[in-house]
């Protein structure tokens, strides 16, 4: 009797709307949810739609978390928490960006666990390497815009 082939996952896009139905019962649930990330705002870590996240439901934000929150015009947003202030707001910052975002724990829907691209393993979001990495990168929020020009300008010419 031959193996049988294992089944692929059905992957699908799906609009805010649909995830705005059915995430948070998810992740209350406590599911972990695959996320193909869009969006530049966290490069140069994640890359926009080669890059997969793994979400799951948070308590208990922390800080130096990538965490997925709604925005008040209701889009989804993956950025760093930053910091935790006093009056409990979260200080948010995407690992592009030299700006940061001030939201309440209640617009928390997940934090991401895991991260995964093509062709690599999937790499735990609490390990050594990607802690050191955000300690050491996020001093650069000042001069991000210039490193950023920089790199592009470098990658321009070597293109060609």
């Amino acid at each position: 009797m031959p193996a049988e082939r294992p089944m692929k996952a059905e992957i699908r896009t799906i609009t805010t709307g649909e995830a705005q139905a059915f995430l948070p019962s998810v992740l209350e649930g406590g599911g972990s949810v695959p996320l193909t990330v869009t969006g530049n705002s966290m490069l140069p870590f994640l890359k926009d739609k080669r890059d997969t996240v793994w979400l799951r439901g948070t308590d208990k934000p922390k800080r130096g978390q990538i965490l997925l929150f709604r925005r008040q015009d209701g889009s989804f947003i993956l950025h760093r928490l930053r910091r935790i202030r006093r009056d409990g707001t979260l200080v948010m910052n995407g690992d592009a960006q030299s700006w940061r975002e001030i939201i309440s724990p209640d617009q928390v829907l997940a934090c991401v666990t895991a991260f995964s691209r093509p062709g690599k393993k999937t790499v735990s979001a609490d390990g050594f390497p990607v802690r050191l990495r955000d300690l050491l990168w996020y001093p650069t929020r000042p001069i991000r815009p210039f490193l950023f020009r920089t790199y592009l300008a470098i990658r321009r010419l070597t293109v060609r």
